[in-house]
């Protein structure tokens, strides 16, 4: 006896899984019954693994048994079967003894006079042997295997190691398939997710052994997208195809070709499938009012939907910012962020899949006070820049607001504060540094001239007088700087930096008075920064002084920042981690989200912030100095990136006249979202030889697998027909179902799930390839294959070569006799079925022997 399908025995685990059952429930199911119910179970599964017998054979002494395995195969055409069934006719008309012929392809089948023929579409060689190895059984034999010896499906080698354990030798026919003309799509290479409206290309690669001529056509479903006469020539040809996707759902591409010379038909087709998701929704963090316009327009043009909000109104709350996948920080300086909003930024990234990409400015990164927060946790670069030469002439000049709004409502007053921050920048600085500090109401007055720090005053002098600062009357910021900024200017040093103290509105409002004045201390390389001081500051005019100065923002809320933001712009002024100076980027290595630009393509930059690249991050664009540029990894289970110079002005003013701006911002932004289909419902169809598993898995809201869910997927043919199919449970949160699919091409799988009110669904594509039986075979590894085979089981190759022609005749075959018991199990199972019933519900007893 032979099983045909042996792996199918591994079904009888279930056996003793109802033997478990039943001692847990402490036999409430009678013995008998059981013992019925185990013996139904084993006829079932040995039904299924499709034994044989070979009557008359095994243990009767019968002569030895030749079998010649034939191939039948599509792959050796008609021409090529027909010469080997002649070649076995020939071989078993010469042999001695009983002979038995196989035919064989993806299936196995026994030549009965007008019996089926196997199916043609594999090389199953692994699957004929094991027939030959269980009709020959142990009354000794031979085994003769006619075929070219491409396999497409099983592995052969260790079915052969198997005859030659058991003494069976197989002798080989190796027939060499004659050249042919053939040409064939060998695929259509398109991205498996895309967002509607985003540009892609798919491209149909046909192969060719021949130069010919073809007409190519590629559609989605009924809509022709391409049509086109080809010129092939030998090897490969690729024929791109470009679009924007459409609306969400599966994108199915078909493409065809048609022409000569060619010889199958079968690999003239092939299929791809493209999920379309909705188009991204990001958000986009403004450091400075109304900046992100261009962007904002930009990044809608190539598919991306945009938000544009302030610092202060992003949300606190991770389940606040569910419907964005991405979030963009336009130069955004940490003190404009509360605590709770970087960590929920963290979390957005690290536990939420999504994406961040921080932009650099004068008010962001090193510069924006980014160090030891979340935001430098979630970020590629650390805000310590290499090492480099510090600045050793520094003048800072602090302008400190003196007004009477400035004196305590309640605790520690502003004005305290102020002054307390313009001591700790005293201390700051160095020996070799110059300090002066001007305070204002209505008009001005210098508590420190300009001085080098230990020259003249000292520092506890110096410190002494900042304290003694008195308060005073109305706010004259104008007046301010124009006393302050063109003393600065008179002042040596290479760095020359004001700063900005109030939390006032001044008498002069009259904005070009303010930028002409400000333009001419940035010509005499003076920059200025500006702390606004609690709500009642004229914020719009202090972004603006700091926008004109070339220097930061920043707004103190509480009294207590006052001194930390202070420092900080004494530090920045010391350290330099802002590079001014134009130049271009230079890339590091390849990155998805330079696909398709060269470095010389992008338009040069004006300068950017210092910092370090992190291990483990990648450095994807650099400064000539070696400094990141564009930088990203992966952090927990998102993306962040790091762009340290601006979007626009002030280091990247040519970019807004750039015709592909928004196609690179866009590709760097999607690079950092998560896949489409990251959903809590996945999709996908598995093939497993002629079965294709259509499976679902489903997570619940609080991350375990949800059960018991009612669940049905469409599927769309290629034809585009459809069919709803329930898919049944078969694990926690795993829903399948196995089909046979109807023919080669693409489709499209939509599942629902229904549990009480809760509907989810989720789609997938899934492309049923011709079969490998249908390429141009390789001949060598064929014949390889069939001389190891004869090898290794002591056989000879009969025959190498082309098969003589099937014209001659063919000799009267002795057949051996087998017979299918499958029918008979199966059978016995049916009758013990209701035996099986009436024992196990009481209606029949046995009687026990009195």
């Amino acid at each position: 006896m032979i099983l045909r399908n042996p792996q199918f025995l591994a079904l009888l685990i279930l056996v003793p899984l109802l033997i478990a059952g039943w001692l847990w429930r402490r036999g409430r199911v009678p013995v008998a019954a059981l013992s019925l119910r185990l013996m139904i179970v084993t006829l079932i599964v040995v039904a299924i693994a499709d034994p044989v017998v070979v009557r008359g054979r095994a243990g009767t002494g019968a002569a030895p048994l030749t079998v010649l395995l034939v191939d039948q195969s599509d792959s050796l055409a008609e021409e090529g079967r027909a010469a080997l069934r002649a070649r076995a006719a020939a071989i078993a008309a010469s042999t001695g003894g009983a002979v038995q012929i196989i035919t064989f392809g993806a299936t196995v089948a026994a030549e009965h006079g007008a019996g089926a023929a196997p199916r043609a579409d594999q090389t199953d060689i692994a699957a004929a042997l094991r027939v030959a190895r269980g009709l020959i059984g142990t009354g000794g034999g031979r085994v003769v295997l006619l075929s070219d010896g491409v396999q497409t499906s099983g592995n052969a080698f260790p079915e052969a190691q198997a005859l030659a354990r058991d003494g069976i030798p197989v002798d080989t026919v190796i027939f060499q398939v004659a050249s042919r003309p053939e040409f064939w799509i060998a695929a259509i290479e398109a991205p498996a997710t895309l967002r509607e409206g985003e540009e892609f290309t798919a491209r149909v690669v046909v192969a060719s052994t021949v130069a010919a001529e073809a007409r190519l056509e590629l559609t989605s479903g009924a809509e022709p997208l391409l049509t086109q006469q080809v010129r092939l020539a030998p090897g490969e040809n690729a024929y791109p195809y470009t679009n924007r996707a459409g609306a969400p759902g599966v994108l199915r591409l078909q493409a065809t070709i048609a022409g000569q010379p060619d010889t199958l038909a079968q690999n003239n087709a092939a299929a791809a499938t493209i999920l379309v998701a909705p188009m991204p929704r990001i958000l986009l963090v403004e450091g400075q009012p109304d900046v992100s316009g261009p962007l904002r327009d930009a990044l809608r043009r190539t598919g991306v939907v945009a938000e544009s909000i302030d610092p202060a109104s992003l949300p606190s709350r991770l389940s606040a910012l569910g419907r964005y996948e991405g979030i963009v920080l336009l130069d955004v300086p940490a003190g404009e962020l509360t605590l709770d909003q970087m960590a929920t930024l963290r979390e957005f990234v690290r536990s939420e899949g999504r994406g961040l990409v921080a932009v650099g400015g004068r008010s962001s990164l090193t510069l924006g006070a980014y160090k030891d927060t979340p935001l430098e946790e979630t970020l590629p670069v650390t805000m310590t820049p290499r090492p480099r030469p510090e600045r050793s002439d520094i003048t800072l000049l602090l302008i400190i607001d003196q007004s009477a709004s400035m004196g305590p409502e309640t605790g520690v007053s502003k004005f305290t504060m102020a002054k307390e921050a313009a001591i700790l920048a005293s201390e700051s600085l160095r020996e070799e540094d110059r300090i002066g500090v001007l305070a204002f109401d209505v008009s001005t007055s210098w508590v420190v001239d300009f001085q080098r720090l230990g020259a003249g005053l000292s520092l506890a002098d110096v410190q002494r007088r900042i304290s003694a600062l008195p308060l005073g009357g109305g706010t004259d910021i104008y007046g301010a700087l124009q006393d302050g900024l063109p003393a600065l200017a008179q002042q040596p040093g290479q760095v020359r930096h004001a700063v900005l103290l109030t939390d006032g509105r001044s008498f002069t409002d009259d904005r070009q008075a303010y930028q002409a004045l400000i333009e001419r201390a940035r010509s005499q390389n003076i920059t200025l920064s500006a702390i606004a001081i609690g709500s009642d500051a004229d914020t719009a005019l202090l972004r603006d002084l700091a926008r004109w100065g070339a220097g930061r923002y920043h707004f103190a809320d509480r009294p207590g920042d006052i001194p930390r933001l202070t420092l900080l712009e004494s530090d920045i002024a010391r350290t330099e981690p802002q590079v001014e100076g134009d130049f271009r980027a230079e890339q590091v290595a390849p990155h998805p989200m330079l696909r398709d630009f060269t470095p010389e393509q992008i338009p040069g930059l004006n300068g950017y912030v210092a910092t370090t690249i992190k291990p483990g991050a990648d450095l994807v664009l650099r400064a000539p100095e070696g400094d990141p540029v564009l930088a990203v990894w992966q952090y927990g289970l998102g993306r962040a990136v790091a762009w340290t110079p601006s979007a626009e002005a002030p280091w990247a003013t040519d970019w807004s006249n750039w015709a592909d701006y928004g196609r690179f911002w866009a590709q760097i932004i999607r690079y950092t979202l998560p896949e489409p289909d990251s959903g809590p419902l996945q999709v996908r169809a598995i093939r497993d030889g002629d079965t294709t598993s259509i499976i679902a898995e489903s997570v619940a809201p609080n991350g375990e697998p949800l059960d018991l869910a009612d669940t049905q997927a469409t599927v769309t043919l290629p034809d585009g027909s459809t069919r709803l199919i329930t898919l049944r449970q078969t694990a926690p949160g795993r829903y399948e179902q196995a089909l046979t699919l109807p023919a080669d091409g693409a489709y499209a799988i939509e599942v629902r799930q229904r549990k009480g009110d809760e509907v989810r669904a989720a789609q997938a594509g899934y492309v049923h390839r011709y079969s490998d039986e249908y390429l141009p075979p390789d001949p060598q590894a064929g014949a390889r294959l069939l001389h190891d085979i004869s090898a290794v089981t002591g056989g000879t190759v009969l025959q190498s070569g082309p098969a003589p022609s099937p014209s001659g005749a063919t000799a009267p075959l002795a057949q051996v006799p087998s017979l299918d018991l499958w029918p008979w199990l199966l059978g016995a199972a049916a009758l013990l079925w209701p035996v099986e019933i009436a024992m196990r519900r009481g209606w029949l007893r046995l009687r026990r022997a009195a």
